[in-house]
């Protein structure tokens, strides 16, 4: 969830897992094995989400094996975390998007800008956040400020967002609003018709 920030392409990338994995494993297996096969599959999942969806190559998706590297055994991130390095009007156009549900004109008039300025603050903010995660943020890249700012507007929406050819700064925004999205409570949790749905999955004939 935290690399895809809703839950259809999380739910996509978790059964490409479950099924590529259960269909090679030759079990009975080590735990530590099965774990390290699973956790390989799920970053080449994601690499082919981003590499699909919105034209990412794999040379620059490899960053979030990076970064995943760095996280592992740490605590989950939490939105505090995330946002701890903005400044006052960024952390606020973060919190009332994503927190309170306002809409980019409604931000806008509560901060008395422009609505492109306000798309723009958004922008900014989730490049920040993005250089806290440890990817390498290109500030200059400003050219797709309105994709990024109708990505976050379907996940708030708790929308699989449309694809578009994503330029290598606003894939780094668009990173940031799906970790940002997840650390929400309650909104890295998978629905039981999934969970169930993987059920269906190791125990059918031939898994």
């Amino acid at each position: 969830m935290r690399w895809t920030g809703n839950r259809t392409d999380a739910e996509d990338a978790s059964t490409w897992v479950l099924v590529n994995q259960m269909n090679s494993l030759d079990l009975p297996e080590l735990v530590p094995v099965v774990d390290e096969r699973l956790a390989a599959s799920t970053l080449e999942a994601i690499g082919r989400h981003w590499s699909e969806r919105y034209g990412v190559p794999p040379l620059r998706s490899a960053s979030i094996h990076v970064i995943e590297a760095k996280l592992a055994g740490r605590s989950p991130l939490t939105f505090d975390y995330l946002t701890e390095r903005l400044s006052a009007d960024e952390r606020l156009a973060i919190v009332l998007r994503f927190l309170r549900l306002r809409t980019p004109s409604a931000i806008a008039t509560q901060l008395g800008v422009t609505g492109g300025a306000s798309a723009s603050l958004l922008y900014r903010a989730l490049s920040k956040v993005a250089a806290g995660l440890g990817l390498d943020v290109d500030p200059s890249d400003l050219d797709q400020v309105t994709q990024v700012a109708l990505f976050v507007n379907d996940l708030v929406a708790r929308r699989r967002p449309p694809r578009f050819e994503a330029t290598p700064g606003a894939w780094m925004a668009l990173l940031a609003a799906t970790h940002i999205q997840a650390a929400i409570a309650g909104n890295d949790l998978p629905r039981l018709r999934f969970v169930r749905s993987l059920e269906m999955h190791v125990t059918a004939p031939g898994i």
